[in-house]
């Protein structure tokens, strides 16, 4: 081989080099920008785990966790209603009523703080940056109970923990987000949390519950089928076709925000979508004789 041809074969391999380079930066940075959003799904595999602690009256300690059912830690799930109803805890007083452990036996009082996790894992998530939504239709639990929706990622070894959450508000939807996106993450999960003292069960009419379900806007009650809407997902035009005149159509963000509003006043129209952002989005239409909520994706 000439010194020439070696020169050439050496500058081959160094573009070579150059273009993976540059490649894996490139991957690199479309793993970093991955978005996704999720919400909840009550026919989703739930799995509980409660945490349990003493009293802040007898030093706040941790004690020992593990896995629970769903069911024990007091959280119901209706997949045909579309939601799950979170609780105090009560299975640990009632199944102990007379162990100093579980109940202050001088005051009939629960004797530990109880951590109750109901939640999703997926795994496949890991690596990209998260949303969580979802809506509270309904909030009566006792103040001294704080129930938020949380995202967890964790390491292999679960040694470290990353928590996002977020408060639920009566009538309300709600958002979590995660964006601390690091090559440690291993595990990702995403649910609920009721914190507070293990009650007395026949206090659990008194102490409420908290309800969550899909991200879903107030509606009037009416037929939902005389309202059509098409294509979904949507690039541009969404077509939207009411028995009644249309009189607004309101589409929300993630985040329940409003990023677009019309007053057709007409019962077919077209809304043009090509200027929002591809993702999840809900879309209120209202006619003269009620409204309809669409998950809606734009692409």
């Amino acid at each position: 081989m000439t010194t020439k041809q070696l020169n050439i074969n050496l500058n081959r391999m160094k573009m070579k080099q150059i273009y993976l380079v540059i490649a894996l930066a490139v991957g690199f940075a479309f793993q970093s920008n991955a978005q996704n959003t999720v919400e909840v799904d009550a026919s989703a595999t739930w799995i509980g785990f409660m945490n349990v602690f003493e009293t802040p009256a007898n030093g706040g300690g941790f004690v020992f966790n593990s896995g629970w059912g769903i069911p024990e830690l007091k959280t119901v799930i209706d997949v045909g209603a579309g939601t799950l109803t979170l609780q105090p805890n009560f299975n640990t007083y009632a199944d102990n009523p007379t162990d100093p452990f579980w109940v202050d036996q001088t005051t009939l009082e629960g004797n530990k703080l109880m951590e109750a996790n109901t939640f999703v894992e997926d795994n496949s998530l890991v690596g990209s940056e998260l949303t969580f939504v979802g809506s509270a239709p309904s909030n009566t639990i006792d103040p001294a109970y704080e129930v938020v929706a949380f995202i967890k990622v964790f390491n292999g070894d679960f040694s470290v923990l990353k928590e996002e959450t977020t408060m639920l508000v009566a009538g309300e939807t709600f958002s979590v987000n995660y964006t601390n996106v690091e090559g440690a993450d291993a595990v990702v999960q995403y649910g609920f949390k009721v914190t507070g003292i293990n009650a007395n069960p026949a206090d659990e009419g008194a102490l409420g519950s908290v309800v969550v379900g899909a991200q879903i806007l107030n509606t009037n009650d009416f037929d939902a089928g005389s309202i059509t809407a098409f294509p979904n997902p949507v690039v541009s035009d969404w077509n939207v076709s009411a028995r009644e005149n249309i009189t607004q159509i309101t589409v929300f963000d993630v985040l329940g925000k409003a990023v677009l509003t019309v007053s057709p006043n007409e019962t077919n129209y077209a809304l043009n979508m090509s200027e929002l952002q591809t993702g999840i989005y809900m879309a209120k239409v209202v006619t003269t004789s009620g409204n309809k909520t669409i998950k809606l994706v734009k692409r």
